[in-house]
């Protein structure tokens, strides 16, 4: 059993309290009997949030707790809590999740066709990131890969990294024993945020190579950026055995009903995208669907190898390659034995690596170890 030394823990940010990252966090700190005391401030309007901070600074001084844990700050709130830090002399960590250039630049490709927004959006999004970097004592990320790229992008010393896995909250996600309600139909599902990096397009052009096997059905679940050009290109394809539903399960605070569609799988797709994001993470959804014990199938990546043996305890394909899915899901509907190896596999790996507990664990020992340090550098400074 890891033994905690930190007892309590100031969380700042801008963040979604519901989001699985948060979530997890969350749950993972109060298992092991952290206090959280939470300034969270929900908007970027930079007015308000010097205003929040001010209200609120002298009872956030007066708070005893051993480090500050950051998760989607402003800028603001960036500057803020370093000044908690220097201030109260307590390690500030960062778990920076994502690059705002890669991830709102690269990937999604917010700004528009227009080439002075554009280098504007390149600067702004360059600049919060290299402040992310610098300035907090330890930051952390889902992936050795994604660590590798924040590392070279921003000449950030690897010694500040530590890896913490995504994982699935696994008092909400979770396999049930129920029989599946759907007939002779074999559903492989998608359910996500309909993001670039995701990569839906060829998992429509996978349902319309496999169209004339006549057990397959597809369902893709959730809406976002790019749900509307997939809607468009299945009537452009007429694809005819896939189906939308578009309800946001993740915003309502419905994930229970999410759970229920995502049970009827019989195999569940990852991501399959273009951008160099792609071979950096391990997307929320292959964490969720192996702890349902879902056999699930994704591209291969340097990311996903991490933690993942193809044909063990998951099937891979090549990325951005249709035909590739496509045959990965008919060697996984054909395969019985194949797809219950996955199964069970999958959720041993789950279980033994990415569960609310042992994500709580594993952020103990880096809170334990970062704690301890900050300790020893107080001692010198006398």
């Amino acid at each position: 059993m890891t033994s905690n030394k930190v007892k309590n823990v100031l969380f700042i940010g801008n963040y979604d309290k519901s989001y699985n990252r948060n979530a997890i966090f969350m749950k993972g700190m109060k298992r092991n009997k952290i206090f959280v005391y939470e300034f969270n401030i929900r908007t970027y309007n930079i007015v308000k949030n010097i205003l929040i901070i001010l209200r609120n600074l002298r009872k956030i001084k007066d708070i005893d707790f051993d480090l500050i844990l950051l998760h989607s700050p402003t800028i603001m709130q960036l500057f803020f809590a370093k000044y908690l830090s220097l201030t109260k002399r307590t390690p500030l960590i960062h778990d920076i999740f994502i690059s705002k250039l890669q991830t709102f630049y690269y990937d999604r490709k917010i700004f528009g066709k227009k080439k002075i927004l554009k280098f504007f959006y390149w600067i702004f999004y360059y600049v919060l990131d290299l402040f992310e970097c610098v300035i907090p004592d330890i930051i952390l990320l889902d992936t050795y890969n994604h660590i590798k790229f924040f590392h070279e992008k921003f000449n950030v010393p690897i010694k500040k990294f530590r890896r913490v896995l995504v994982g699935a909250q696994d008092d909400i996600f979770y396999h049930s024993d129920l029989e599946k309600t759907h007939d002779d139909n074999f559903i492989v599902g998608f359910w996500g945020t309909f993001i670039p990096v995701h990569g839906i397009e060829f998992i429509i052009k996978a349902a319309k190579i496999l169209e004339k096997e006549d057990q397959i059905n597809f369902v893709l679940i959730g809406e976002g950026q790019t749900y509307n050009k997939c809607k468009e290109l299945v009537e452009k394809l007429e694809v005819s055995k896939i189906s939308f539903d578009p309800r946001n399960f993740f915003k309502n605070n419905q994930l229970h009903l999410l759970v229920r569609l995502i049970s009827e799988f019989d195999i569940g797709l990852g991501i399959f995208g273009e951008s160099d994001k792609v071979f950096q993470v391990i997307p929320t959804k292959i964490y969720e669907g192996i702890a349902m014990k879902i056999p699930m199938i994704t591209c291969e990546s340097p990311a996903i190898k991490e933690l993942f043996n193809n044909y063990e305890n998951i099937l891979l394909c090549k990325s951005s390659d249709p035909e590739s899915l496509a045959e990965a899901i008919l060697e996984l509907k054909n395969n019985i034995k194949l797809r219950e190896r996955i199964k069970q596999n999958g959720y041993v790996l789950f279980k033994e690596n990415c569960s609310i507990d042992i994500i709580g664990k594993r952020l103990i020992t880096i809170f334990n170890s970062v704690l301890e340090k900050n300790k020893a550098n107080k001692k010198n400074l006398f």
